[in-house]
């Protein structure tokens, strides 16, 4: 029985590496052999929280090489690099087997369904990077943003990031990003962010207000900043607030983080500006949206890794990017 090397998620916060049996490929799967995983912001949920399944195997951002197929799969060849969209499957969100292993299941690969190929301009750690893209396109896509439109991102991490380098993609230049880290607000400049800011040093919106202007309501107590779209991927209720204060009249406010306890503030400036409120929750079909910008090489995501560990190193990797001002991407390779 051949043996392979995996992380477990364990009640109290912490992983055991041991050994687990290789899966193996039935009829309809296929196997792949990780060649790097990123730890996305839910893993850190359930690792904050100790919510997971005690011994789940977690890893849902991840690329890597088939290896084996099974006897009725015909659309997937062995020695393909792909990636795999987890919300079909679940894989790696705590019931199914996920990529802080060397090998993992696809069951029932459809190709542009639940697995897509990748070209060889995308390399194993920009494969890894796919799904939290996908997860930024999906909310620019629902904000309809336009080339010459203004946009504001609160929240600079991975997902915000992202968000910067989707709507440069889509011809946005008027970007600002507002962050409390020094760290994520200079990266959000080398993404593309054409200004950033820290709140801890100023008022958010009389800054988006510095930049795209101001405008007086009438039983509005403030003026409000005229931002056309402004994404939430912070989910704090200051963040929020500020969002929908520096939104001009039938601004879009996109919720990208999930907000938790926070309620919406200011619920008559909502009414009254008619603004537009919106959830964007992962994604539709923004992978291959995804893999032909990065593959044509349109967008570059490489600056947003910051550290690499091995699965050996798998506590450390995410007490690693549990930390705001050390990490923005940690990625985790299985393969020796």
């Amino acid at each position: 029985m051949a043996m392979q090397k995996v992380g477990r998620i364990r009640k109290g916060g912490a992983f055991e590496i041991c050994d687990a049996e290789t899966p193996q490929a039935g009829a309809d799967d296929v196997i792949v052999e990780v060649g790097s995983c990123g730890i996305c912001g839910t893993d850190l949920a359930m690792f904050r929280e100790d919510s997971a399944p005690d011994g789940a195997v977690l890893g849902h951002e991840f690329s890597g090489t088939v290896v084996s197929t099974g006897t009725a799969v015909t659309a997937i060849e062995t020695g393909q690099r792909v990636t795999v969209n987890p919300m079909v499957d679940y894989v790696g969100l705590g019931r199914v087997p996920g990529a802080f292993a060397r090998y993992v299941r696809v069951p029932s690969p459809e190709p542009g369904r639940n697995i897509f190929t990748l070209p060889d301009t995308i390399d194993d750690e920009t494969g890894a990077l796919i799904e939290p893209f996908a997860v930024a396109l999906h909310a620019v896509n629902r904000s309809g943003a336009r080339p010459g439109e203004r946009a504001v991102i609160f929240g600079a991490g991975p997902i915000g990031l992202c968000v910067v380098a989707a709507l440069r993609a889509r011809g946005v230049e008027e970007i600002l990003a507002i962050d409390p880290s020094a760290k994520r607000r200079a990266l959000a400049g080398t993404m593309g962010a054409s200004a950033v800011h820290g709140p801890q040093d100023g008022s958010s919106i009389a800054f988006v207000a510095g930049h795209f202007g101001s405008l007086s309501f009438p039983h509005i107590p403030d003026p409000v900043a005229q931002a056309d779209m402004a994404f939430d991927c912070a989910g704090v209720e200051p963040a929020l607030r500020d969002a929908l204060h520096s939104l001009s009249s039938g601004g879009r406010l996109v919720l990208v983080a999930d907000p938790h306890d926070a309620a919406l503030p200011d619920l008559r400036l909502v009414m009254l500006h008619e603004l537009r409120v919106m959830g964007a929750l992962a994604y539709e079909n923004e992978f291959s949206e995804a893999i032909d910008l990065l593959g044509r090489g349109a967008v570059d995501l490489s600056p947003l890794i910051s550290h690499r560990f091995t699965l050996e190193e798998l506590e450390t990797a995410f007490r690693t990017q549990l930390d705001p001002e050390e990490a923005i991407k940690v990625l985790v390779r299985a393969a020796p």
